[in-house]
């Protein structure tokens, strides 16, 4: 079977997207932040038409990832590959086609700052426009709920 026209289904409860929208917040640009959290970053991402999500995955992880390595600011990456994706009967879906999942985390607005102006951020963009479809980024505060302290 030709992988080339199938897609992972991402579908998300409205019950999920509305608390993802509502913690999602725009962090005010000041250097001066003091959120022990930290800010991260989450794009949620599509391939590009004719790639399979295997070549997706293969080149994300493989050729796309080491270029962060050297972008300054980000304390932590993590990609988040989708295998599959349900709902729940009760809630209604809401439904859209995404092989993976981003998160840049960053110490505070300097980092963030530091990592946009960056030249090498232009490169992982540029690497990303050669394999990323589609894309929604979003700033984030993330707040922990579990494991309790």
């Amino acid at each position: 079977m030709d992988n080339k026209g199938t897609r992972r289904k991402f579908v998300v409860g409205t019950t999920v997207a509305a608390t993802l929208l509502a913690t999602v917040q725009e962090v005010k640009a000041s250097s001066s932040s003091t959120s022990t959290n930290g800010i991260k970053t989450v794009s949620l991402l599509q391939r590009k038409a004719g790639l399979s999500h295997e070549e997706f995955v293969q080149h994300w992880t493989m050729v796309h990832a080491p270029i962060a390595y050297d972008c300054p600011g980000v304390s932590r990456y993590t990609l988040t590959i989708i295998k599959s994706a349900s709902h729940r009967s009760d809630v209604a879906p809401l439904e859209a086609e995404f092989d993976g999942i981003a998160e840049l985390y960053f110490e505070n607005q300097a980092a963030l700052d530091a990592y946009r102006a960056s030249p090498v951020t232009k490169k992982l963009r540029d690497d990303g426009a050669t394999f990323i479809g589609r894309e929604l980024d979003m700033v984030a505060e993330e707040r922990v709920v579990l494991p309790r302290s």
